[in-house]
């Protein structure tokens, strides 16, 4: 399977302490990119806890 392409953009307030960890778990999983390494969180976060009605939970979250 092709991955697919990123295009959308979300911007994170992150503390500092917060990033300096994130870096370090990215270097220890061999990421060389903080970016890479957040999508890569996500996706283990979001397709492991899926349901069914995603569709239609999807529609009550902004995108703000």
């Amino acid at each position: 399977m092709k991955p697919e392409k990123c295009t959308a953009e979300i911007k994170l307030h992150l503390g500092d302490t917060l990033k300096a960890d994130l870096k370090t778990l990215a270097a220890r999983n061999g990421f060389d990119n903080l970016s890479g390494f957040i999508r890569h969180i996500l996706r283990l976060y979001v397709y492991g806890n899926l349901t069914p009605n995603r569709d239609v939970l999807a529609d009550n979250v902004r995108d703000d």
